[in-house]
């Protein structure tokens, strides 16, 4: 039942995920989105099979929104925040996901704008990402200090998930150049200088 509600989310996102792909120049990834949601539309029923990951599609499930979409193209995550209902965010990351939120009520129509879609969505959304989430949270109440495991836990995983975006090449320089600011950086505060 989990797994068919997840799937059900899944294919409800697939919209954003489509749009978000043609935001960053990736038709190829688009495509492969809108076939995804057309056939678990479909053949899947309303999304409550994922039949596009299987064969013969092999159609993989990519996450994507706006804020991975700002963050593409170098906008900076902002101040990490921690809210109710919401739990770990940052700022460019609220932004986009109400923005996110709006697109399929704005065009598609009913029953999509309405308030009982919006509530049970977003509420079968936050059981779900909490379930999957589980064994992280058991991990990061266990550290000396969970506030900021959970803040560094969030911040580095969405930092993989938009370098992940981006080409092998790119990932290859950013991670090099990660390992020359660790090479040179010293750890010492430079003294400052006698006037």
């Amino acid at each position: 039942v989990r797994r068919s509600i997840r799937n059900v989310i899944n294919n409800l996102d697939e919209p954003i995920v489509f749009v978000n792909f043609l935001l960053q120049f990736k038709p190829g990834k688009a495509v492969e989105t809108l076939g995804r949601f057309a056939i678990n539309s479909t053949v899947g029923v309303v999304g409550i099979m994922d039949v596009a990951k299987k064969k013969p599609f092999n159609l993989p499930r990519r996450s994507n929104g706006l804020a991975d979409t700002l963050g593409y193209y170098g906008v900076g995550p902002g101040p990490y925040l921690f809210l109710p209902l919401i739990g770990s965010t940052t700022v460019r990351d609220v932004f986009g996901r109400v923005i996110d939120l709006s697109l399929v009520p704005l065009t598609f129509g009913k029953p999509f704008n309405t308030p009982y879609y919006a509530v049970t969505k977003g509420g079968l959304s936050a059981l779900d990402e909490r379930a999957e989430f589980d064994e992280e949270l058991q991990k990061i109440r266990e550290s000396g200090n969970p506030y900021a495991a959970q803040r560094t836990y969030y911040l580095n995983k969405r930092k993989a998930e938009i370098l992940a975006l981006h080409s092998k090449e790119y990932r290859d320089r950013k991670a090099a150049e990660v390992e020359e600011y660790n090479e040179t950086d010293t750890g010492q505060v430079p003294a400052p200088d006698d006037a």
